[in-house]
């Protein structure tokens, strides 16, 4: 069976990926970098254990097994992950769905649309108040003042001091017989 390539776009924005997403077994099969990571805050590869995270969500799947088991729920994969090339691909409309965002195929173009809303807990803070109580700068390094008596000073004791610079020498000629 030849796989075909699948377009991913994330959001309304295509997905770059080599090698592209495919169409195996009647399901799309995404590798694991660059399409899985580009929704997921952490995705590690482990021998062949892949653990996945987005927000408070954890989910662990095992390459050759068709169980997934996100925060201590199990289900069935309608495909098992494999690993080709060196490379690990995973069911991709079933890891999004547990991920918590949806996912619609379209097999004439094949073309997977992934919408993954952003993660509620990831807020911006509040702008600056400057009317709002601040609270003092701590003061963490306070430099103290070098001894008077630490600087070395050059002693005048009268006597001529050495040159420093070279005197310049222009050497003699020899006369030649």
């Amino acid at each position: 069976m030849i796989p075909a390539a699948v377009v991913v776009i994330l959001n309304g924005a295509i997905v770059a990926s080599a090698p592209p997403a495919q169409l195996l077994f009647g399901h799309v099969m995404a590798p694991l970098a660059p399409v899985i990571t580009q929704f997921t805050e952490r995705a590690v590869l482990d021998g062949d254990t892949i653990t996945l995270t987005r927000g408070s969500r954890t989910c662990v799947l095992r390459i050759g097994s068709d169980v997934i088991s996100c925060d201590g729920t199990v289900h069935t994969l309608p495909v098992a992950p494999f690993g080709r090339d060196g490379v690990a691909y995973v069911p991709l409309a079933d890891v999004t769905r547990a991920l918590g965002g949806a996912a619609a195929f379209d097999a004439h173009t094949r073309i997977v649309a992934l919408d993954v809303p952003p993660e509620t807990g990831l807020k911006s803070p509040p702008p600056f108040d400057p009317n709002a109580p601040q609270a003092p700068p701590t003061i963490i390094f306070t430099p103290s003042p070098a001894p008077a008596a630490a600087t070395p000073r050059v002693l005048d004791t009268g006597s001529p001091q050495p040159r420093r610079t070279a005197i310049p020498a222009i050497p003699s000629r020899v006369p030649e017989n």
